[in-house]
């Protein structure tokens, strides 16, 4: 993980910022698409993750056409945008319409565990990818997985451990 701190803000350059600013602001308009490509990515490298998803668990339909899936990737992808394109600004992670107690404890219980988060940072990053097509590179990349990785371990803060 890639998280630096310095007297407890976040470091996060100007130049990530404007990265993850720019490639945000060309998804912004179909993030419901964008927010669906990177659930299905996230699905199709670990096939076993939409056991995590009550709503997909006993669904009989293609997981492109389960009515609950475009809403909640949406939403997710959304949240996760946002979060990085504050992060420099706030110098912290701010969830709009959640709080991080509440994220970590649905983590937490659906059992959401460190590969899992491995999983998604990939599938974030190539669905990101996909999107900016001839504007991504290394840097942008880098800018996105910072961002995530500070997401990530403000949620794991919230997350309690299961009990044995």
């Amino acid at each position: 993980m890639n998280c630096k701190k310095e007297g407890g803000a976040i470091l996060f350059t100007e130049e990530e910022e404007a990265l993850v600013v720019k490639s945000w602001n060309l998804m912004k308009k179909d993030a419901g698409e964008w927010g669906v490509n990177f659930f299905l990515k996230i699905f199709e490298i670990a096939p076993s993750a939409q056991k995590i998803f009550p709503f997909l668990r006993d669904s009989n339909v293609p997981l492109e056409q389960n009515p609950k899936l475009k809403p909640h990737a949406k939403s997710v992808f959304v949240m996760t945008c946002e979060a990085a394109v504050q992060l420099r600004k706030a110098g912290k992670v701010v969830i709009r319409d959640s709080s991080l107690k509440k994220l970590g404890a649905v983590h937490s219980k659906y059992g959401v565990v460190d590969e899992h988060f491995e999983v998604t940072k990939y599938a974030l990053l190539e669905t990101i990818k996909e999107a900016c097509g001839e504007m991504w590179c290394a840097e942008m990349k880098r800018a996105w997985g910072v961002a995530y990785d500070h997401l990530v371990a403000a949620i794991k803060t919230e997350m309690k451990p299961l009990a044995p």
